[in-house]
């Protein structure tokens, strides 16, 4: 069933289409929070549209599929093709995060990678798979908020020293 003027989906009800968005919209901010407070390229507003879009562009899909499953000779629709097309496009968001400083440092990577992974969980939510997508959560969220530790503890570096060395540079 095509869905109507009043809005109403074919395949979610509104309940599961507010938790979707809901979760996704939840974890971009968290993801983005923590890259913001350390003044990161991309700040969480960025990380929340982005989980946001990819989810509903994954219900968008479901949606599509369901309204059309059996006019398969008419219209072709391949769930795949959403997420490579969402994913790739999400990449070029991330490689603008990645700069090559004048001292040929590469900053920036967790950024990129994060806003990646954002659309990654965006799109798991939104297709429903939940449990996938709470455990990418926190995974990723672990990498980042452990991962900062680590690298000071065995390179040395941190991201305070690296935003005061980019000031001094201003």
């Amino acid at each position: 069933m095509i869905a109507d003027l009043t809005g109403e989906l074919a395949y979610l009800s509104w309940q599961e289409l507010l938790l979707r968005v809901g979760m996704a919209m939840v974890f971009g901010l968290i993801l983005g929070l923590e890259r913001d407070t350390k003044n990161k390229p991309i700040d969480f507003r960025a990380y929340m549209i982005v989980s946001v879009t990819t989810c509903v562009l994954a219900i968008l899909g479901q949606e599509i599929y369901s309204d059309f499953s059996d006019a398969s000779k008419i219209m072709r629709v391949d769930i795949a093709n959403i997420i490579a097309g969402v994913m790739t496009g999400i990449g070029f968001l991330g490689a603008g995060a990645i700069i090559r400083r004048d001292n040929s440092r590469v900053i920036g990577t967790a950024t990129g990678a994060s806003i990646w992974a954002a659309g990654g969980i965006g799109l798991t939510i939104g297709f429903g798979f939940y449990s996938l997508g709470i455990v990418s959560f926190i995974a990723i969220g672990i990498i980042l908020l452990a991962g900062g530790i680590v690298r000071a503890k065995f390179s040395g570096i941190n991201d305070k020293e690296i935003k005061d060395e980019e000031l001094r540079e201003e």
